[in-house]
Order: C-alpha cells, then sequence, then structure tokens
C-alpha cells in the first residue's frame, strides 16, 4: 500500500473501486489539512467500479470533518489518535454506509475489513469492523430540511439524515463546522464579512456542482441532446455521459466547459478598443479563449508560469492566428512598450469555488489568504509597468475573501497609481437540492486605469 509519496511501481494497481479509494483517503489523511487533488489508479477498473471510486473520495473529502466527528463519538477516541491507514478505512466506510445510496451495509463492512487486514495489520480487521457496524446502526431515517439538529446532517440533495447515538457539537460554530465541514476559523470569518449569506454560503460547499457550458452564440450550435436551460442565458447545464462530453467538446471548438461566474469576468471588462491583450495567469485558457471571441481583432497573448499548464495552452492555441503563447518570465519582451489590456485571473485560496475544489476547504483560511494575497501583489507590481497609459488592468479572483479582493483593490490604487473604473462580484448561487439552473460559483474582479 503506497504512502502519498510512494510511486506506482512499487504497489500493485488496486483492485477494485474500495482498494482505489482507500489507498487516496490514506494520503489524504497523512497530508490533512493541507489536501491536495489525487486521481485514483483506475483506469483499469469497469466504469462503474471507476465511478464508485470517485463518488467514494468525493464524499469523504467534502465530508471530511463530519464524518471525522461521528467515527470519533462512535469509537469513543479523538480521531487524531488513530493512524492515517486507519482513519482512511474508518472515514470511507462511514461516508458509504451513510452517504451513498443503494450500497449493502454488509458488503461495505465486508470489503473495509479485509483491505485493514491486508494494508494496515490482521488485528486492525476487528476495530473496523466494530466501529462501522455502530456507524450502520446510527443510520436513522431520511428527512426533507436539515435545521441545525444536533442528531442529523445535511444532505446534498437538500434533505437531512437523522443519526442515532451521535450527537454534534452544541456551539453554534462548532456545529456548522461539523455539519457542512467548514473549518471553525473560516465560519467566523465568513459571519463577519457576510452576516446575512453566512449560512448560505456553507450549504453552497456540499452542493454537487452540475457541469456548466458556455457558448457565446448558441443559435449557431442548435439544438444538442443532454443539455438543459440554465438562467444565465448563456450557459447550458450538461446532464450526459463523459465520454458524450469529449465528443461535443471536440465537434464544437466554441464550446466549453466554464462557470457562470467565470465567464462574467471577461464580459463585464470595459467596452474599448483593445488591439493587444495579454491573459497573465491563463491556466488552461479558458478565459483566453472568451477574450479572444469578445475582441476577434486584438492580438491576444496568453502566459503562464506553470510547465504543464504551459503545455496545455500551447496545444490549445497551436494553429491559433491571434494567440501566442508564452512563459511569465518573457513578458518584458513580448509586451514591448505597453498593451491595452492586461487580464490577471490570480492565483487564489478558492475560497468561492470549494463546491468544486473541495480540497482546498481544510487549508487555515487567515494563513492561506495572507501568504497568496502577498503573491497576488508580487504579480501586480510585476504586470503594472507593461500597459499602456490609457490601458485597461482587469484584476479578478474565485475567493470571497476582502483581503483578496476589495482590500487589493484599495492597494492598488494606493501603490500603483491606478483609478477604479468598475467593479464586479458575484457570490456564490445554488443550495442543496435546488436546481442545477441556478448554479454557479463565485468571483470578484475590478477594472482600473493608470
Amino acid at each position: 500500500m503506497p504512502n502519498n509519496q510512494e510511486s506506482s511501481q512499487t504497489s500493485p494497481p488496486p483492485r477494485d473501486a474500495r482498494d482505489a479509494a482507500y489507498r487516496v483517503l490514506s494520503a489524504h489523511a497523512h497530508a490533512f489539512p493541507d489536501l491536495q487533488p489525487i486521481e485514483p489508479d483506475i483506469p483499469h477498473l469497469e466504469p462503474r467500479d471507476r465511478a464508485l471510486s470517485h463518488a467514494i473520495i468525493r464524499e469523504c473529502v467534502v465530508r471530511w470533518i463530519t464524518l471525522r466527528h461521528i467515527v470519533s463519538e462512535l469509537a469513543g477516541r479523538g480521531f487524531e489518535t488513530i493512524e492515517p491507514r486507519m482513519q482512511a478505512v474508518l472515514i470511507g466506510g462511514t461516508a458509504q454506509l451513510l452517504l451513498l445510496d443503494r450500497l449493502p451495509p454488509h458488503a461495505v463492512i465486508n470489503e473495509s475489513v479485509e483491505w485493514a487486514k491486508h494494508y494496515i495489520r490482521p488485528k486492525a480487521g476487528g476495530m473496523t469492523n466494530a466501529i462501522l457496524r455502530k456507524v450502520a446502526r446510527s443510520r436513522g431515517e431520511q428527512i426533507e430540511h436539515y435545521g441545525f439538529m444536533r442528531n442529523a446532517v445535511p444532505l446534498s440533495d437538500g434533505g437531512a439524515l437523522l443519526l442515532n447515538n451521535v450527537e454534534l457539537p452544541e456551539d453554534p460554530v462548532a456545529l456548522r463546522s461539523t455539519a457542512y465541514s467548514i473549518p471553525k476559523a473560516t465560519i467566523k470569518r465568513w459571519e463577519k464579512l457576510f452576516p446575512q449569506q453566512a449560512d448560505q454560503l456553507l450549504a453552497h460547499t456540499i452542493t454537487r456542482p452540475p457541469t456548466l457550458l458556455y457558448c457565446d452564440n448558441w443559435s449557431a450550435i442548435g439544438p444538442l441532446d443532454d443539455l438543459e436551460p440554465h438562467e444565465s442565458g448563456s450557459h447550458r447545464v450538461y446532464t450526459g455521459s463523459r465520454t458524450h462530453l469529449v465528443q461535443l467538446l471536440e465537434e464544437f471548438p466554441n464550446l466549453r466547459v466554464q462557470d457562470p461566474a467565470s465567464s462574467s469576468v471577461v464580459e463585464s471588462i470595459p467596452e474599448s478598443e483593445y488591439q493587444s491583450i495579454i491573459d497573465f495567469c491563463a491556466g488552461q485558457g479558458t478565459k483566453t479563449r472568451q477574450l479572444c471571441e469578445r475582441f476577434p481583432d486584438a492580438k491576444i497573448f496568453a502566459m503562464e508560469v506553470d510547465p504543464h499548464r504551459l503545455s496545455v495552452l500551447s496545444d490549445v492555441f497551436k494553429d491559433h492566428p491571434n494567440v501566442s503563447v508564452h512563459h511569465t518570465s518573457k513578458l518584458q519582451k513580448i509586451a514591448g512598450e505597453g498593451v491595452d489590456l492586461i487580464l490577471t485571473d490570480v492565483p487564489c485560496s478558492n475560497s468561492g469555488v470549494l463546491a468544486r475544489r473541495m480540497e482546498a476547504r481544510y487549508r487555515p483560511m487567515t494563513a492561506q489568504v495572507k501568504r497568496i494575497s502577498d503573491i497576488q501583489r508580487d504579480i501586480l507590481t510585476q504586470i503594472a509597468p507593461f500597459l499602456n497609459q490609457s490601458g485597461t488592468l482587469a484584476y479578478s479572483t474565485c475567493s470571497i475573501e476582502a483581503e483578496e479582493n476589495q482590500d487589493q483593490r484599495d492597494w492598488i490604487t494606493k501603490n500603483l497609481a491606478f483609478e477604479l473604473i468598475a467593479e464586479h462580484q458575484v457570490l456564490p448561487n445554488g443550495q442543496p437540492g435546488e436546481s442545477p439552473a441556478e448554479y454557479r460559483d463565485a468571483t470578484y474582479a475590478c477594472f482600473m486605469r493608470k
């Protein structure tokens, strides 16, 4: 069984969905709270088993604090005293017994016990069996709504699951932290920043984000299967298989996976005659493509520092007449005497997209924001000299934290001699059980000129 640093060459491929999931969860248990996305090693498994493996991992990552509390209550010991691989099998088994439907409890328990015997030690099977049987007995009825009850946990479909012999903490902040699996410090931040919306922000983090497709001209594509309307108008909710999605994206180059909050940043850029544009933190080119559509006559430079993303960008735009891809170290050479628009979709805490980027939810928010805000200012200081005197600076994040948004806006105006010309903020929308047509992530953007 590999640790999180151990290569796949030193361990045989996972036998089944649970084996694959528990290996990933073991790595997460070693790393918690600094979780990183890890793909299970499952290309050899059947599609149904691959789907189960992903489902187990997702439920565990999204509800880690919730599951940790339940395991600790039923085990009668602090979760931190349990070794990481045992944490993995107990959290994974608990997630299946309580949060995943139509899984036979005996199969979950038996396979988890065998995994513990094989990958931990023979006697670990006894502890696994005893605790997971208690978990199975703790499962109560499902009810329609969650009202911050101590004997229930909210579900992603909008309902709640009653618990037997398990209670959530009495303190209101600790109760919310355990119910929605968000650290208490983050909840306190949100209650201070968004006192009216804090509970809605929490509930949003356990929703299942739909796959949303963006197109600047749906009439040119025509009706397609597996698509449903979205309230934004420019997006559709995709309901089909991953295989069909890949086919659609290959068939229609102007179609892409993109959230309405993300696309709203480029849509909100003030009108002007932009002849030259830098997308400085271009990522995989989603906003770059949107810039091409909105400003078809502009010369666009997509820039990245990460080698993998730089390679992806190069493939995406290898034949594009108006886009060239460059490492960020080439900024001075590329920008010359200045450009008309610089878009900086900077690295951030991801606090506005925790339903999608679920691993980010456990990182200490205050320390994370402090570290990243310094990086954001370094980027802004680096690019500011390369904007024409009449050019536009577009600064954006997918964060809801003031230190990364409004505080950076004020810092730009004070330290880089810019003035604000427009501002744009979108908070997350879509609660558990609501229609996918209402879903969106969060974003912030401000637009400035010298």
